[in-house]
């Protein structure tokens, strides 16, 4: 064993040190430590878990990539064009894919007895994906589909259903106008009613963007109102495997340049096949809400380096008042021949010791934490304001291995500066101090 381990650790662990006038003043820094340690963990775990929560939600609610035939307008009615069953089944086979369903939407004006609301009816088929929406469903369930009949339910979001007080199997009208050429080859709008049952009701609590707007159904019933033919389509919403790519598509960095080269990728390799092809992913229908949300990881920075700054004074002065509480001993190995160097690695590593105590707690505490906000979820937001009824917690091991050895290095290597105060104690005076 090295003699300023050894030093430091008899130091440490002496019976007598419990009574020293300094045990307060470290208990202090100790604490101060685990508090910097909570504050960081939870401030991490709280914004890469809202930024993960609400991306989630986009992805499942408007999927990864979505390919049109010249995009959706301001009016939210899609360019129709026909199905492609080899484009289809090639994206579908791609290993960096995992789902590829189609979709129509058409916007309308919901009319009940009370009120009225603009809307957008998303029409969807058979091969549509639920998962996400069951998750999201607070009533009813999912729309089941007749590949012969037209089904005459819908899933409307709870801010809709509260909004024109409807509930599960109640009946509501939906409005439309559509675009007719008359027998002069002139345009003209002609208005339309279709009916429709409320299957389910959802809440995702992105209400501006979605739950606000967005009503599912039977894609058949946008053909039939557009007068499509039954291959026709609005587009493909393609959903990614986030698992398998080895990337975090949720960091802005690498997230939008693996998306960037799956747009060009998938526009040189089927342009030519389906023509006008325009391919859109997350990035670049939601950028600005995505550059909001990854705006907050400006936030964490700044919350890091404060905690880190406090935490470094808090340690420096701990530290100043340890060297002072041994002025002499660090006389006594000074007049014994210790170097300087040898002298201040012992107190390096008692302060490391007490930095790694106080971290451990700082652990301790936020596990206990974020298990409870977990499973019992004691925290709750208003979803219409935060867009989730929770505070969402990311709980990645990479993060807290990363603050912890992050605080370790930065405390231990700024304390070799107050540690210097070492070098000018003389031996003489120091013998004498008290």
């Amino acid at each position: 064993m090295k003699l300023e381990f050894f030093i430091a650790k008899r130091i440490l662990f002496d019976k007598t040190a419990k009574h020293a006038f300094t045990r307060p003043i470290i208990n202090i820094a100790v604490w101060g430590i685990a508090l910097g340690v909570l504050i960081m963990i939870m401030a991490v775990s709280m914004t890469k878990g809202f930024q993960k929560e609400i991306k989630g939600k986009i992805v499942g609610f408007a999927s990864d990539i979505q390919i049109t035939k010249t995009g959706i307008d301001e009016s939210y009615e899609s360019t129709p064009f026909p199905f492609d069953s080899s484009f289809y089944e090639g994206l579908s086979l791609s290993d960096s894919i995992s789902h590829v369903q189609i979709f129509a939407t058409k916007a309308g004006i919901i009319k009940t007895r009370k009120s009225s609301h603009g809307t957008i009816l998303k029409g969807t088929s058979t091969d549509y994906n639920w998962d996400f929406f069951r998750q999201n469903l607070i009533e009813g369930e999912v729309i089941q589909f007749d590949s012969l009949s037209i089904s005459k339910d819908a899933i409307i979001s709870k801010k809709i259903a509260d909004k024109l007080d409807l509930k599960l199997g109640d009946q509501f009208r939906v409005f439309f106008v559509t675009q007719r050429k008359n027998t002069d080859g002139q345009m003209y709008y002609r208005q339309k009613k279709n009916s429709f049952y409320v299957k389910g009701i959802y809440q995702t609590g992105l209400a501006e963007e979605f739950d606000d707007k967005i009503i599912f159904c039977d894609i058949k019933r946008i053909r039939r109102l557009n007068k499509w033919t039954q291959d026709q389509i609005g587009g493909y919403e393609v959903f990614l495997s986030h698992e398998s790519n080895g990337l975090d598509l949720f960091n802005q960095r690498s997230g939008y340049a693996y998306y960037q080269g799956l747009e060009n990728q998938i526009r040189e390799q089927y342009y030519l096949e389906t023509t006008f092809l325009d391919v859109r992913s997350i990035y670049t229908r939601y950028a600005q809400f995505i550059s909001w949300i990854d705006y907050m990881d400006m936030h964490i920075g700044i919350i890091l380096l404060i905690i880190l700054i406090v935490s470094i004074v808090n340690m420096s002065s701990a530290l100043l008042i340890i060297i002072l509480e041994k002025t002499q001993m660090i006389g006594i190995l000074k007049s014994l021949g210790a170097e300087n160097f040898s002298i201040r690695k012992i107190f390096l590593f008692k302060s490391a010791f007490l930095i790694g105590k106080g971290i451990l707690i700082g652990n301790l505490i936020a596990i206990v934490i974020c298990s409870i906000q977990l499973f019992f979820e004691p925290i709750s937001l208003d979803p219409d304001v935060y867009y989730v009824s929770g505070v969402p917690l990311d709980v990645n091991p990479a993060y807290w291995l990363s603050l912890n050895v992050l605080t370790i290095l930065v405390c231990v290597f700024v304390l070799i500066i107050p540690s210097v105060v070492i070098s000018r104690i003389s031996p003489i005076k120091a013998i004498k101090f008290d």
